[in-house]
């Protein structure tokens, strides 16, 4: 019998975001499992060749850390409350393979995810995570689309 014990969710802060969690979230406590909440931020030097200097950089990606944590706690203060079986992680890389590798480090048994997560600009650089995700991960992936989902 296959069991599963911890969920996978990758966050991406987006408007669907509430929405996908409180999908993966009444699934776990169907399954008695944990969550792991993953929230990937993007290397800055994938952005190309721009002409900023290291200490430049580094000072933006500790605003996006620190802009991450935020926003993982409200996420965790909001949504989680009643719920504490959960383990916020960040990390930084490309997307589709950090989220795939924290997923196996911490043993999940399925990924819980939206469709559709950021839009415009932010879909056409990073293309759709949830296909990479489909694609190449090797743990089940359950997709929720968050525009077409109906409120209960």
């Amino acid at each position: 019998m296959i069991e599963i014990k911890t969920i996978a969710i990758p966050v991406d802060f987006s408007e669907a975001t509430p929405i996908i969690v409180e999908w993966g979230k009444a699934l776990a406590k169907k399954l008695g499992a944990q969550i792991i909440l993953i929230n990937v931020i993007e290397e800055i030097f994938t952005f190309g060749d721009m002409s900023i200097d290291a200490k430049t950089l580094q000072e933006l990606e500790k605003t996006l850390f620190e802009g991450a944590r935020e926003y993982m706690q409200s996420l965790l203060n909001k949504h989680f409350s009643d719920f504490p079986n959960v383990k916020p992680i960040i990390v930084k890389g490309k997307i589709v393979e950090k989220i795939i590798e924290v997923a196996k480090e911490n043993k999940a048994d399925l990924i819980v995810m939206g469709t559709h997560g950021k839009k415009g600009l932010d879909k056409i650089i990073f293309g759709s995570v949830a296909e990479g995700i489909v694609k190449y991960s090797p743990i089940p992936v359950v997709t929720i689309n968050p525009y077409r989902i109906k409120e209960k």
